[in-house]
């Protein structure tokens, strides 16, 4: 694979200065420190363009702090009810659409900017940073312990605390022991309505110990943990928690807690194993009666016969066909398509175990010699043996035409 190095990454940071303000005067009693903001961005490449929102009559004295760190004050009015502004109730201004539009903006005018970074927490922002994602860009979220919305640190590829960018700003927290902090994380996210799956707890775990790296922590053997679902599994033995899966999702329950507290794994229950149960008789007739080619397709795959290897070329074929981009989001999507119900982690790899992710299962494509991968750091694109990477790839800065066009030589 060829990455691009950090230094020829352009960077474009937006800043919703208000919900950080906010959150870290509520967290921290201090105000923010945007010299750390813009260090942390400057770690991903060149930043080119660096911006925070806000109705600055309402933050004068902060806007000279900005432009010492080289970053730009947006204006974003505030508007009130009642004609005498200084006796009306203040309504919620329009930070966040401003925001989105003059992010997605940026995204088509300036494609040479490979990393977005955005300082909130505000879960509005995932449909945003879906869309800039499915450009093939990489996006990394800021946010202030028990503010940020776990959501919202999903939908990134790096999601990173503010305490965690500098040693000044770590909250203080009472030591806390990482296994028994595991079903304080599960507690944590039932008050604040998320389900406890594994990537919500191991969230919450930094949130709640300040750092946490499972890499680190030792079980009763001595022996590290190589994966976070096996110092789950710790937890589990310890009987700290109850682990409940639904095939595709693993969930957190407390001891004592009843199955019918999951919400995906609960349709282990008898109501939902009778409705699947009827699913599958379903599709078994369909399989038999064979009335249509996708039908007997769909048939044979339930079954289990079919090459995940080779359905994966099959999507590059059908990719090439409606031109659209080989990167392995849009890759997996077109499997689905071809494979109702597509699922990596369903398929076992030459080493015998089932795939973890979706790359696990190009990069084992990959080995065989049945595809190739080209990374610039912030996307992985999928060739066909043969083509020539350098020249095919839309991500390559500085390798596109003045008329926008793909070159035939990289």
């Amino acid at each position: 694979m060829m990455s691009l190095p950090t230094e020829q990454r352009d960077v474009a940071l937006f800043v919703d200065f208000e919900n950080v303000y906010i959150s870290v005067r509520e967290v921290y009693g201090q105000n923010p420190n945007f010299e750390y903001i813009m260090e942390k961005a400057a770690e991903y490449g060149r930043v080119i363009i660096a911006r925070a929102y806000a109705d600055w009559y309402r933050y004068q004295r902060v806007t000279n702090a900005l432009y010492a760190n080289g970053i730009e004050p947006v204006y974003v009015p505030t508007y009130y009810y009642g004609q005498e502004p200084h006796k009306a109730t203040a309504i919620k201004n329009s930070v966040d659409i401003h925001m989105v539009i003059d992010a997605m903006r940026t995204l088509y005018t300036h494609e040479n900017i490979d990393v977005y970074v955005f300082v909130t927490g505000d879960r509005d922002f995932i449909p945003l940073i879906h869309a800039i994602r499915q450009k093939g860009k990489m996006c990394v979220v800021i946010g202030v312990a028990d503010t940020a919305s776990s959501h919202l640190a999903q939908s990134a590829d790096e999601f990173l605390f503010y305490h965690q960018l500098s040693d000044d700003i770590r909250p203080a927290r009472e030591k806390m022991d990482p296994f028994e902090a595991v079903p304080e994380a599960v507690k944590l996210a039932r008050q604040r309505g998320n389900v406890p799956t594994f990537a919500i707890i191991k969230l919450l775990l930094v949130e709640l110990l300040g750092e946490f790296d499972h890499t680190k922590l030792k079980d009763r053997h001595g022996r590290s943990f190589q994966k976070f679902k096996d110092f789950m599994k710790e937890c589990e033995r310890r009987g700290l928690i109850r682990i409940v899966s639904s095939g595709t999702v693993n969930e957190v329950l407390l001891p004592g807690e009843d199955l019918s507290m999951a919400v995906y794994a609960g349709e282990q229950g008898n109501g939902k194993k009778e409705k699947s149960e009827k699913g599958r008789r379903g599709r078994a007739h369909k399989a038999d009666t064979a009335e249509t080619p996708s039908e007997a397709s769909s048939s044979r795959l339930i079954q289990g016969d079919v090459d995940p290897l080779q359905l994966l070329v099959q999507a590059v074929h059908e990719a090439r066909k409606r031109n659209n981009l080989c990167t392995m989001a849009t890759l997996k999507v077109l499997m689905k398509e071809l494979y109702p119900g597509f699922d990596e982690r369903r398929f076992v790899g030459p080493d015998g175990k089932p795939f973890s992710k979706f790359k696990d299962l190009v990069e084992a494509a990959e080995a065989q010699g049945l595809v190739q991968t080209l990374t610039t750091g912030t996307v992985h694109e999928v060739f066909l043996p043969g083509e020539d990477p350098l020249a095919l790839s839309r991500f390559r800065r500085g390798e596109k035409t003045a008329s926008g066009d793909t070159p035939t030589t990289s």
